[in-house]
């Protein structure tokens, strides 16, 4: 994978759909690094599956549509994927971008015909997707922390570090390709807020070189 910091930004811009379920912290990161050509996206719609998720807020301010999308009950997983994946299409979105977003995308949505679908995640993923136990910088070795409550689990499990990843989604959760990871170090009095705070940091700077990386792969129009 290319450094990013290698990769030239040219005045193209890549349509994407960010889908969010909380605070949207990191989508006012790419909003704002789109808006001043750092990252070189064109973010035509944020889907929320919550309504009063603020991340709907964020995107009304920069002027970028918005759709509330819930999960309705009785409806199966694979209806609300094929359902979210017509309504992220109209928009024209050809990558979408996870960020936040608490709901695991059924195949149906996987399959829709998008370039491609990432996600972040709040740890430090290995290389190897089906690995259960990563090697950290320092060469120690950690067990790798997936699912909803990631950070919680490493703060359980008294982790002294975890991270962020962006990766490709694949039908298994959180064993996609990595296209960035950063680590993030824990203290021993840190709570999932104090630590969160502290990671949106590394988040964010992971969602740019991943993005950077995966335009670089398939869209080398708008990078080089």
């Amino acid at each position: 994978m290319r450094a990013t910091r290698d990769l030239f930004v040219t005045s193209s811009a890549y349509p994407i759909a960010v889908l969010a379920s909380g605070n949207g912290t990191n989508l006012q990161a790419v909003i704002d690094r789109s808006r001043a050509g750092t990252l070189p996206l064109d973010i035509r719609v944020v889907v929320s599956n919550r309504a009063d998720a603020y991340a709907l807020e964020r995107a009304r301010a920069a002027e970028v549509p918005t759709l509330v999308m819930p999960f309705a009950a009785g409806s199966s997983r694979a209806e609300y994927a094929r359902a979210l994946a017509t309504a992220v299409k109209k928009s024209g979105a050809q990558l979408v971008l996870l960020l936040g977003w608490m709901h695991v995308l059924a195949p149906e949505f996987l399959n829709a015909g998008f370039a491609g679908v990432l996600n972040l995640h709040p740890s430090f993923l290995p290389d190897e997707p089906s690995a259960d136990e990563v090697t950290l910088p320092d060469g120690s070795r950690s067990k790798v922390f997936r699912g909803p409550h990631a950070l919680r689990d490493a703060l359980h499990a008294k982790a002294r570090m975890t991270g962020a990843t962006l990766i490709e989604i694949t039908p298994e959760v959180d064993r996609g390709p990595v296209l960035a990871r950063r680590t993030f170090e824990l203290r021993p009095d840190d709570t999932v807020e104090s630590a969160l705070e502290r990671l949106h940091k590394v988040e964010q700077e992971v969602v740019n070189d991943g993005v950077l990386a995966w335009l670089h792969a398939h869209a080398p129009a708008v990078v080089r």
